[in-house]
């Protein structure tokens, strides 16, 4: 392996490690304990070396925001691909997307502004909104052919409903109170289905 290669791979590396560390410190203390130069004391660099990878928390975060955004954006492809009938690949979607705020939450926090992981950058929120080949856009339409505006705003409502129900649970609930509240969820997820056909 060339010196390049070998660099970059370092480059990956240490970008991966200020992420990881920064999730880390997050799920143990909050986001408001999250500082480029907290990263830095615990992976052990200077924090100028940081600023090389993120210019500012801000990116770090816009940065984690993404990856998670990606993250459900892959599994919903996984899904529409596994399950041909719509109203079970919308509810696999919810389930999918609670599972992963209950095992990720501070990178779902990141997500959605919450508890104090706050983040300017809306560069996630329009790709995840975009219609363009999502396949949570497409599910709806299958089961609500009509016509292409009506199809995007119940795409926004089902956003709303999944990821608002989930981030006021969230911010209110405590975390033994989840199992509780996943049922509640279903329920609200299986009857706006039901709605739309």
């Amino acid at each position: 392996m060339g010196i390049v290669e070998r660099r970059e791979r370092l480059r990956i590396q240490v970008r991966s490690d200020i992420v990881k560390t920064a999730k880390d410190i997050a799920r143990e203390d909050g986001w408001t304990a999250v500082s480029i130069r907290k990263i830095a004391d615990v992976i052990e660099y200077s924090p100028p070396i940081l600023y090389e990878y993120f210019e500012s928390k801000d990116k770090l975060l816009e940065a984690i925001r993404m990856e998670g955004f990606d993250y459900l954006q892959t599994e919903f492809v996984k899904i529409k691909g596994h399950f041909s009938n719509p109203q079970k690949q919308l509810v696999e979607v919810a389930q999918t997307i609670w599972h992963f705020a209950v095992e990720n939450p501070e990178v779902f926090q990141v997500m959605f502004n919450l508890e104090g992981a706050y983040c300017d950058s809306k560069k996630a929120y329009s790709q995840a909104m975009s219609i363009k080949d999502n396949p949570v856009w497409e599910m709806i339409a299958s089961l609500r052919p009509k016509s292409g505006e009506l199809v995007t705003k119940t795409y926004y409502e089902w956003w709303c409903l999944t990821f608002g129900f989930i981030s006021i649970t969230m911010t209110t609930q405590p975390r033994y109170a989840f199992p509780q509240a996943e049922p509640v969820y279903m329920e609200g997820i299986r009857r706006f289905i039901r709605s739309i056909m």
